[in-house]
């Protein structure tokens, strides 16, 4: 089964003003903060959408794109893969994952040592299987439904 998800970048410093307003939605319509990804300077939000709750999440997202409190947001539909590490240092780990074009990888937002995949295709390629099964540090990998 597809998850739609909304990726939402905005420049680090504006967590404080962006954040709270998210979470009020977030709070109205189920929907779920999954990932978080900092870059420097930016970082990278990802909610997890579970009903028909996009106008809520496109109303908040506007004012804050026209505010210029947010760079930029798309809703994505993905297969998620969910992979849990022994440790934090996924990151270094994760960057020689065989992604396809269109695909990415982003940390989890409340558990340091698990990160998810967003991919194409609902079942992992034999060269993804066998990536993820070398891996020492991966503890486990599971299909998000």
């Amino acid at each position: 089964m597809r998850a739609s998800i909304i990726e939402i970048g905005l420049p680090t410093g504006n967590i404080p003003q962006v954040q709270p307003v998210m979470e009020a939605c977030l709070r109205e319509t189920g929907d779920v903060l999954i990932g978080r990804q900092v870059y420097d300077d930016e970082t990278l939000f990802v909610v997890r959408l579970f009903g028909d709750s996009i106008q809520c999440h496109l109303k908040v997202l506007s004012e804050a794109f026209h505010n210029k409190l947010i760079d930029s947001f798309q809703i994505v539909n993905c297969h998620l893969f969910k992979v849990v590490f022994k440790d934090e240092s996924y990151y270094r780990v994760l960057r020689g994952f065989p992604l396809h074009p269109g695909e990415s990888w982003f940390q989890a937002a409340d558990e340091p040592r698990a990160a998810y995949l967003c991919l194409l295709s609902p079942q992992l390629t034999q060269e993804q299987i066998s990536w993820l099964a070398q891996q020492k540090s991966i503890v486990q990998w599971t299909r998000e439904s």
